[in-house]
């Protein structure tokens, strides 16, 4: 019996034997390795940080009409206060209430008392900033504004009138919000704008008022060392392959990438790049809420927003949207290097990306400076050449940035500017000195 049992457990661990190398042998066969047939490596693209849509769509100013007086502010912290306090409201349904509005009705909306008013720098359109604040009814007018209205009384106890007027189509809209506390809204309104500097109203005859500054105004002047982010970053964040882009050198002030399909020149000199996918070039025109919406998806997608870039300028035609740099609630201007990104759609894609590849990193302050008033700006520009204040839409103070020699030094300088023809030019030393016409 004892054999017996022997013989059987041979044939048992024989029989299992012989099922392992079956399966071995089956597994063997179907076996498929994963290959990376393109051979692209994973590559972390993050270059920055992303930011919101209310972080890079804001008014630059805020305008308050009282009784008495203008007052004024480009502080962006009060600006956001006021507006973080709309937030809380509901927008009820936009109505037009002027198809064609003269100039001389929008300045009287803007100066009329008991009138809040914020300045956008471009058109936005209503399919944009319902992100921003709550509407009521989610169908929007297909429609833009760049001048944001708020109306209050102070002996009534109905919801607050807003008036979304455009100053490029003279369209105006009416809505009213709704507010949990009106009054004090109003009060922490009045408290907030009380100390504002006292602004002034330039009329013209045919022509949108010009607001600036009645007093001198204080700030200060930075310097920072210039920090570059490489360019190879941004390659790896727009080529669909980065292994495969071959690079080659554009002289000593440059570089150029490119694979079969695009194309990236880096300007060591004005520390910007370009970036073209010629494929995708489109003569499509593009609503401008999907363009701004479409532009800014874009830039997140690498997490570019390098810097306190703002909604600028857009161009339809062109299908461009461009953000300025900013430096503490200011615009930053420059010749050298650039200071504004721009992002041109195509057909499903970004067609042309222009913009700086540095940022701005521990600027410390350097002195303390006192502009003159804008007022006295405007009458400067008037005395020496009367013809062109008429093509002045905005008079503002920007930063001036510039290079400190050929070192890696760089100022921020606090300059007047005035906006002509969609570009804002310096109004340099030499002019507020009493010299030569200084514009830049």
């Amino acid at each position: 019996m004892g054999l017996k049992y022997i013989e059987q457990v041979k044939s048992v661990i024989l029989l299992i034997l012989i099922l392992l190398s079956l399966t071995l042998t089956f597994s063997i066969w179907t076996y498929s390795p994963s290959y990376d047939l393109n051979g692209t490596p994973v590559v972390d693209i993050a270059i920055a940080e992303k930011k919101k849509l209310e972080d890079v769509v804001k008014p630059y100013r805020l305008l308050v009409s009282e009784e008495s007086a203008l007052k004024g502010s480009d502080n962006t912290p009060i600006i956001e206060d006021v507006l973080k306090w709309m937030k809380t409201g509901e927008i009820q349904t936009v109505e037009l209430l002027n198809n064609q509005a003269s100039e001389q009705q929008i300045n009287d909306y803007i100066k009329m008392p008991n009138h809040l008013t914020f300045f956008f720098p471009a058109e936005v359109p209503f399919k944009i900033y319902n992100n921003v604040l709550t509407f009521s009814d989610y169908n929007v007018p297909n429609a833009s504004f760049d001048r944001l209205i708020v109306e209050w009384k102070d002996d009534a106890r109905d919801n607050l009138n807003v008036y979304f007027i455009s100053t490029i189509t003279k369209k105006v809209y009416m809505a009213n919000i709704g507010l949990a506390n009106r009054e004090d809204f109003i009060k922490r309104l009045k408290n907030e704008t009380m100390d504002l500097p006292v602004y002034n109203e330039i009329v013209r005859e045919n022509r949108l008022s010009l607001y600036v500054s009645a007093s001198p105004i204080n700030m200060s002047s930075y310097s920072y060392i210039e920090e570059e982010i490489s360019p190879e970053k941004f390659k790896n964040a727009l080529f669909t392959n980065p292994s495969l882009v071959r690079s080659n050198p554009l002289g000593v002030s440059g570089r150029e990438y490119t694979d079969d399909s695009a194309l990236m020149n880096v300007d060591y000199l004005v520390k910007s790049l370009s970036y073209v996918h010629p494929a995708s070039e489109s003569d499509k025109v593009e609503k401008s809420d999907e363009l701004i919406q479409q532009s800014l998806n874009f830039v997140n997608e690498h997490s570019g927003w390098t810097d306190d870039y703002r909604y600028s300028r857009i161009n339809n035609t062109t299908k461009q949207v461009s953000y300025q740099l900013y430096f503490h609630g200011m615009p930053v201007f420059s010749k050298d290097p650039e200071t504004e990104i721009n992002v041109h759609w195509g057909t499903n894609r970004v067609y042309r990306y222009i913009r700086p590849y540095f940022a701005i990193a521990d600027a410390s302050k350097q002195r303390d400076i006192q502009l003159r008033s804008g007022q006295d700006i405007y009458d400067l520009i008037h005395a020496l050449h009367e013809n062109k204040v008429l093509s002045i839409d905005d008079i503002a103070i920007g930063y001036n940035l510039s290079r400190n020699g050929q070192q890696r030094l760089m100022n921020l300088e606090p300059s007047w500017y005035y906006l002509s023809n969609g570009s804002w030019t310096r109004i340099t030393p030499e002019l507020l000195g009493g010299g030569k016409f200084g514009l830049e």
